[in-house]
């Protein structure tokens, strides 16, 4: 060792009171005889907390630190099952929840590791003042625990001086995993925002229904009944003048396509969400009727516009056919709860099967010589769809009636049907909807002619607007003149008609248009006149409910499991580094003494109980860091008796205090 810097003929402190000292002598003996006196005070030894207690701090570390990892153990099981969701706060109260949740946890995590590092720290200071080693281990263990950075300089001392790299390697490791379990800690929990739902109830608006008169199974259908639904047809010709708009809509409320579902009667929703609600799709089932017994038979008048054929069926008429243009589907009559179409086009099935075909004798100006003679009934399929409860638009719909295929077979009527109708005992329950083909019948004209006229300011003879409807749904050759089809599928035609159908029923609570038919004449008896005015009681809407299952925002607490992970393996770090404390044990000698620290008035109490180390530490000229440690390589057990051994970075000897 370099001798300018150690001086061994004189000790660190002079006790000696009668030598001079010209540079304050006098004061440093004042300040050191007050000191001793202080000491001196107090000759009875205190008796000792059971708290402060070696054994108790032992335990409360292991327990501390044991409770720490099972913790984290314990929010890994509540992550995985995500227990932690079920804890839940409104939106607005987001920013109170999450200040409230921060403070809790940073306080606990701050008092818990403030609480482990205390005990650590205690119990490492005392198993360094028990353990032989030098001076300077003691000095660097002691000063390593004052913080991380402070343990960071002592481990970069121990380049120059190696006292006690692994004591401060320890204290360096456990407070920077104190500072990782103040991170992960405050990461733990955090506040999600997610789509929560509710069911509210809500009423509906459903199909369409019709007050009828009280004695209305009084009644006959021959007679008095069609001057019943005679009224509400004059009704329908006024109300389905809106029919094409309405079928080329892709926005109307209540309607899709052969689909008709409720409307939500509420539309205040402030939150976005979706109801489901019944629906009804209109089937449409089409068949050939047998062509035995059937025939087209009529003559051709000098004006074409006036010929006529008739339609019988087993030498019964059934309506008449008057010039038509090739290439389109018109309806022929409503027949007992059926509509009965005849076709100037071929129609095939899916297995390119065409319906028989009935001669028109003579063929028409028009070069029809054939034509199909179909009868469509009509049958309800419960569905049920979902809708946006803010649009009140439909988003989806289960059970589609849609077709993508179908057979030719002979028509049969639905099973339940009766005639004449029941109203008391109906198909569908909606006598109302099962007089299908009479509100069919009473569609509006179009301007769409049935013929190509001669004279189109005499012309007078228009298909009617659901007529207009298939042309251009199925692109028929008056609306496809460059490339007319050759032919209609079956199932394109059903699946027309169930639009037309569902689109019928869907306008028949709109108000009549003004002067649209305002008046018209009751075939049946009593022969009478009747009026649109006349209809007392328009159709309704019948009422039901809803559940809409609301969406809106809410918060919940959610754990993360990257700071759990951490956070576990911080909590298994912390306790391995604390178990050389807690587990340490020394033999106790008989004149081993009690302290509980390293301040600086238990430096000087040591001190003053170790007049030894007055002889064995050199003076330092120039109190460095590095001259200091270099003069405290000296081996001692300071809570030990007068044994001391000391050692030197190139040499070991042994001095015994005789």
């Amino acid at each position: 060792m370099d001798s300018s810097h150690i001086r061994s003929v004189q000790p660190l402190v002079n006790l000696d009171r009668d030598s001079d000292d010209s540079n304050g002598g006098g004061d440093r003996d004042s300040l050191l005889g007050s000191i001793v006196g202080l000491l001196e005070m107090a000759r009875v030894a205190p008796r000792r907390s059971s708290f402060k207690s070696t054994d108790t701090l032992r335990l409360l570390s292991f327990t501390g630190h044991s409770t720490l990892v099972a913790i984290h153990v314990a929010l890994l099981a509540v992550w995985s099952w995500g227990l932690e969701h079920n804890l839940v706060f409104s939106l607005e109260s987001q920013s109170i929840a999450s200040f409230v949740m921060t403070a809790i946890v940073t306080t606990f995590g701050t008092v818990y590791s403030a609480l482990l590092v205390f005990i650590s720290q205690t119990l490492a200071m005392r198993r360094s003042l028990q353990m032989d080693q030098t001076l300077t281990a003691t000095h660097d263990t002691t000063a390593a625990w004052a913080g991380v950075a402070s343990a960071a300089f002592n481990i970069w001392q121990q380049r120059a001086v190696l006292a006690s790299f692994t004591g401060v390697l320890s204290a360096f490791l456990y407070l920077g995993n104190i500072l990782l379990l103040h991170i992960t800690i405050s990461s733990l929990f955090s506040l999600a925002t997610f789509e929560s739902y509710r069911e509210v109830p809500v009423r509906t608006q459903g199909l369409p229904a019709y007050n009828w008169p009280h004695n209305f199974t009084a009644y006959s259908w021959d007679h008095n009944l069609r001057h019943v639904i005679a009224p509400m047809r004059e009704y329908a010709s006024g109300a389905l003048y809106l029919l094409p708009s309405i079928i080329r809509s892709h926005t109307t409320l209540g309607l899709h396509e052969g689909t008709l579902y409720d409307v939500l009667d509420r539309t205040d929703f402030s939150a976005k969400g979706n109801a489901t609600v019944n629906a009804t799709g209109f089937n449409i089932t089409c068949g050939f009727i047998p062509d035995a017994g059937l025939s087209v038979r009529g003559t051709l008048a000098k004006w074409p516009e006036v010929s006529r054929w008739f339609v019988t069926l087993n030498e019964h008429t059934i309506d008449v056919i008057r010039p038509t243009q090739p290439g389109i589907i018109v309806m022929l009559r409503a027949w007992q709860q059926s509509v009965v179409l005849y076709s100037t086009i071929p129609i095939i099935d899916s297995r390119d099967n065409h319906a028989p075909l009935v001669s028109v004798t003579p063929p028409m100006e028009t070069s029809v010589s054939s034509v199909h003679i179909i009868r469509c009934s009509q049958s309800l399929v419960n569905q049920t769809a979902i809708v946006d409860a803010q649009t009140r638009q439909i988003i989806a719909v289960d059970n589609d009636i849609k077709k993508n295929s179908s057979a030719w077979l002979a028509y049969a009527d639905p099973p339940g049907t009766t005639f004449p109708p029941d109203p008391n005992n109906t198909m569908s329950g909606n006598f109302f909807i099962d007089q299908w083909a009479e509100w069919y019948w009473a569609m509006p004209p179009s301007n769409f002619p049935r013929n190509v006229p001669i004279d189109w300011g005499t012309n007078d003879d228009f298909i009617s607007v659901a007529e207009q409807y298939l042309i251009e749904k199925l692109n028929l050759r008056p609306a496809n003149q460059g490339y007319p089809p050759s032919n209609v599928t079956l199932h394109e035609l059903e699946n027309a008609l169930s639009i037309v159908s569902a689109s019928m029923f869907w306008t028949r609570h709109i108000p009549p248009v003004q002067g649209a038919f305002q008046e018209s004449y009751v075939k049946n008896p009593p022969y009478q006149f009747t009026t649109v005015r006349e209809v007392q009681n328009a159709p309704y809407l019948l009422q039901g409910h809803a559940t809409v299952t609301e969406v809106f925002n809410q918060v919940h607490l959610e754990l993360s499991i990257i700071a759990i992970a951490s956070g576990l393996a911080v909590s298994i770090a912390l306790m391995l580094l604390s178990l050389p404390y807690s587990r340490y044990r020394v033999i106790k000698e008989p004149n081993d003494v009690k302290i509980d620290g390293t301040g600086l008035l238990h430096a000087i109490w040591l001190y003053r109980n170790h007049p030894e180390l007055e002889r064995l530490l050199e003076q330092v000229e120039y109190p460095t860091d590095e001259s200091l440690r270099e003069a405290g390589m000296v081996r001692t057990r300071l809570a030990a008796g007068q044994h001391v051994h000391r050692y030197r970075r190139f040499q070991l000897f042994e001095m015994v205090d005789m």
